[in-house]
Order: C-alpha cells, then structure tokens, then sequence
C-alpha cells in the first residue's frame, strides 16, 4: 500500500500545478452525470405511476411530491388561469426538458476541457524542455527528463478524465429521449382525461 501512495505522489508531482484543475473538472463530469442520471431515472420511474393515476383520476388530486407531478400542478393552474390544455403542455414541457438538457451541455462542455487542459500542460512541458535544451549549464538530462514527464503526464490526465465523459454524454442522451417518450406518453393521457368531458358536454 505504501507503495501505491508513493508512486501516485511521485506521479501527481511530476504531472505539474495543472493536474489540479484536471482532477477538478473530473469530478465536475462525474458530479454532473451521476446528478443527471438519477434525475432522468427518477423521472422516467415517476412518470409510470402518475400516468396510471391520471388515466385513473385526472389531475385531481396529485402527489404533493415528485418533480413531473409539481410540473402537472403547475399546468393545472395554469389551465384554471385560462391558458389552453395543449399550450400549457407546450410550454411547461419546453421549460422541464430545457433543465435536462442544460446539464448534458455543461457535461460536454468540461469533457472537452479536460483534454485541452491536457494539451496545456503539455505545451508547458514541451516549452520546459526546450528551456533546458537551450541551457548550457546545469543538469540539462534531469531537466529533460521532468518537462516530457509533464507534458505526457497531463495529456494522459486530460484523456483519461475525458473519455468516461464522452461515454456518459452518450448515455444521457439515451436517457433523455426515454424521458422525453414518457413525458410525451404522460402528455397525451392527462390531455386525453382533461379534454375528454368538454367532448362530451359538445356532443
């Protein structure tokens, strides 16, 4: 076990100041999917059992928690407020959908931070290197040998942290069209029970 500590010490040291920033954005992107995909899950869950009670019951009572059935709440005032079924379907599903994808936005945009950060550190090692290329005095293979250690060392950092990004964009991107196809399914069944009496009451 000391061993391990030793190495991985030996290793941050020699990646330079910027594995700080990378290891930040690494757990900016796991922070950000884990967040997401619960919330996707959570959602995809909660929309199967108020669609069972809204086939049942209409909108009428709702559970007082859960994020699509505030969002149902939501739209029942605004109906009573005198906006159309279909229209405020419209906009209140925008406004959810829009938070859902905002959080893939920011996760794309630290997974392509983190290999430019990479690319950073490895500019900076590259410009070390040839510092100690030009110096005639000193221990120029020692100085060598630390500036490639960083520039390869941060552009491994960057990809690393990276890719599990790239897998997890792809996977909330699933998630987001499975929450989409339930919203729209919960959609039509609360719009088929809201406008089904005033069908009646023309015919």
């Amino acid at each position: 076990m000391s061993d391990f500590w030793n190495h991985t010490r030996i290793y941050w040291t020699s990646g330079g100041a910027l594995l700080i920033p990378i290891a930040v954005v690494c757990l900016g992107i796991w922070g950000y999917f884990l967040r997401s995909r619960d919330r996707m899950c959570s959602l995809v869950r909660e929309s199967r059992e108020l669609e069972e009670q809204v086939a049942t019951h209409g909108l009428d009572p709702l559970p007082e928690q859960g994020r699509l059935a505030t969002w149902l709440r939501r739209i029942a005032d605004d109906i009573r407020g005198g906006a159309s079924p279909r229209t405020a379907f419209h906009l209140r599903t925008d406004e959810c959908m829009e938070q859902l994808r905002r959080d893939i936005i920011v996760l794309g945009a630290l997974t392509a931070v983190a290999p430019l950060l990479g690319l950073l550190g490895t500019v900076r090692g590259m410009i070390e290197t040839f510092s100690a290329v030009a110096r005639v005095a000193g221990n120029t293979g020692v100085e060598v040998a630390d500036g490639i250690s960083q520039a390869l060392i941060t552009t491994q950092f960057g990809l690393v942290v990276a890719v599990p990004g790239v897998f997890g964009i792809a996977r909330l991107r699933a998630l987001l069209l499975e929450v989409e196809a339930r919203i729209g399914s919960l959609r039509a069944t609360a719009l088929t029970r809201i406008e089904a009496p005033a069908i009646e009451d023309a015919v």
